[in-house]
Order: structure tokens, then sequence, then C-alpha cells
């Protein structure tokens, strides 16, 4: 019986060699940033200087076969997780990705691709445009990724109970939705240089009040010629009961390797009345090495839908220093 042991032991660490990685290594990396806000009269509640401190880890390793792995972690200020993700590189079959908060889907990285230096023209706003990537949740979210072939990247995501917190592992978590389905495409045609363009579709069960379900689709082109770079996006959101049209455009400038600056405009239509919420934003950013100065001056009309009252119109200006290590 100790032989049989003995042979049974040595068989699975055979296997669990063939398995391993053949090098790894782990990369910390980090960024702090102080920002100055200054937002409407009737917003300000507080000391308008913030900061904020990030460190990541990411961790890669090669297979036997040839497969890579990979992980990512990200960290808030008092060091507890915030997000991860796991990758499996499968070389010519693509790599899937097991997403714990990080959205590596590709939908929520092209909710708005519009060109801007730093924010986008909704940014500090109480309620902002009405954008795409909301109907895949990255807490237990999987995600396939062909390789990227011709300039065209296609990735596939699925959430099996989207809406969920993050789970460990040996463990479930409960959401206030059900299944949901990505499908996205960006594609840099290689004949065209310059020229990007790209959408997503998501749809998500039993997301929204009342049991109907969330349809989302976004689509967008962006061109650049020398420094100078134009953009438009189209995004549009069903809730069964409401349907929210969206439209984005954008221009920015590289006036040289340091300094670029940007104009961006968004509306979205479907409120009550047929009330149209307008953002204009204008931002520049200059760069020197590992830091930057960023700065945004935004500006709302008609938010999520008000035509009167304070909440009708919301102004959001600010100053931003970054570093990275």
């Amino acid at each position: 019986m100790d032989n049989l042991k003995k042979i049974g032991l040595s068989a699975l660490a055979g296997t669990l060699a063939s398995l391993s990685a053949q090098a790894g290594e782990l990369a910390v990396t980090g960024s702090a940033e102080i920002s100055y806000v200054q937002r409407d009269g009737d917003e300000i509640t507080g000391n308008p200087i913030g900061m904020n401190k990030n460190i990541g880890f990411a961790g890669s390793g090669e297979l036997d076969n040839g497969w890579t792995v990979g992980t990512t972690i990200g960290t808030s200020d008092a060091m507890a997780l915030t997000s991860a993700s796991l990758s499996i590189g499968m070389g010519t079959l693509g790599t899937i990705y097991v997403d714990s908060g990080v959205g590596v889907d590709m939908g929520s990285a092209l909710d708005n691709v519009v060109p801007t230096a730093f924010e986008e023209a909704d940014a500090g706003m109480a309620t902002g445009l009405v954008l795409s990537g909301g109907a895949i949740n990255p807490h237990g979210a999987i995600t396939y990724k062909l390789p990227v072939f011709s300039g065209a990247q296609i990735g596939v995501s699925f959430n099996p109970r989207s809406g969920s917190a993050t789970a460990a592992d040996g463990a479930t978590s409960e959401g206030s939705g059900k299944r949901a389905y990505e499908y996205a495409v960006d594609w840099s045609p290689e004949m065209v240089p310059g020229l990007r363009v790209g959408g997503a579709v998501g749809t998500c069960d039993d997301c929204v009040a009342g049991g109907k379900d969330l349809d989302e689709e976004t689509w967008f082109a962006t061109y650049a010629y020398g420094p100078l770079t134009i953009g438009y996006q189209t995004a549009d959101e069903d809730k069964g009961a409401t349907n929210y049209e969206t439209d984005v455009y954008g221009v920015s400038f590289n006036v040289n390797d340091s300094l670029s600056v940007s104009y961006q405009y968004g509306e979205t239509e479907g409120y009550t009345g047929s009330v149209t919420a307008e953002f204009t934003g204008i931002s520049a950013a200059y760069n020197i090495g590992p830091m930057a100065i960023k700065f945004t001056d935004n500006t709302g009309k008609n938010i999520n839908g008000i035509t009167s009252g304070v909440s009708q119109d919301d102004d959001n200006r600010e100053l931003n220093l970054s570093m990275s290590f």
C-alpha cells in the first residue's frame, strides 16, 4: 500500500510539473494623484483638495506548452483588494480572462473613445451621459478575445450572474441581474493608417426594475492625421420602459510632444418631455516624464432630464497633478 501511495504521489507531481510555469515574474506599479476641484456653489460641501494613491501587481509566467498565464491585482489606499483578473494566453487560439472587478471586457473600454486630453465631457457631473458598458458587470465575468488579425480585435464576454459582487474561490455571490452577454470589435485597419472603428453590443436578462432586460449598443469612429484626432460615437440603451440615445463628438490636438488640448461635446435624448441633456468639456494635459499636469472645464445642461431648479445645470473644473512609478 505504501508503494502504491508513492507511485500515485509521483504521478501527481509529474503532472503538476508538466503544467508549471517555465518562468515567472512579478511587477509592481503605482501612481499618485492630487486634484483641486471647483464646482457649483450649491454643490461644494468640503475641502476641494483630494488625493488618490494606487498600487498594482502584475504577475506572469509561461507554461511548458508555450501558453502564458497572468494576473493583475489592484489595491486601495488601505492596501485592500479592489480588483483582480486572471488571464490564460493560448497563442493562436486567443486569450481567456476571468474578471474580478478590473473590467477587461471590451465593451467597458469602448464606452467613450472620442479623443480627449484628460477627462470626458460629463466627468464630475451628478448624472452624466448614458453610455454603454453596463450590461456586463466585471465581477465574475469571463471574456474571450481572439488574436489581433489585420488590426482587428474581437471579444466575447459572459457573466452568469451580472450585478453580483466579487466571490472568493469555492463561494457564490448573488446579484440583481441574471445572465449577461457582450460582443465587441475594435478595428484599426492597416490599409487606412489613423482610422479606428468598432463597437459593442450587450444584453443583460432581468437587469432592469420590473424584470425587464437591458439592451445596449455603441459604435464609434476616430481618425488621426498628424497631431489632429477627430472622433464620433453613438450609443443606444434600451431599458424596456425607457430608451436613451447618446451622441458624442470630439477633437484633440497635440501641440507638441508634451502638450495636448481637446474639446468634447455629448448629448443624451430619451428623458421625459423629450428633454436633451448636454455636456461640453475642454481639457488640456502637459506631460513631463512620469509626471503630468492636467486640467478640465466641463459644463452640463438639463442634467438627468431636469429643466429647472438648482439641479438643471452643472459645472466641474479640475486641476490635477499625477505621478506614476
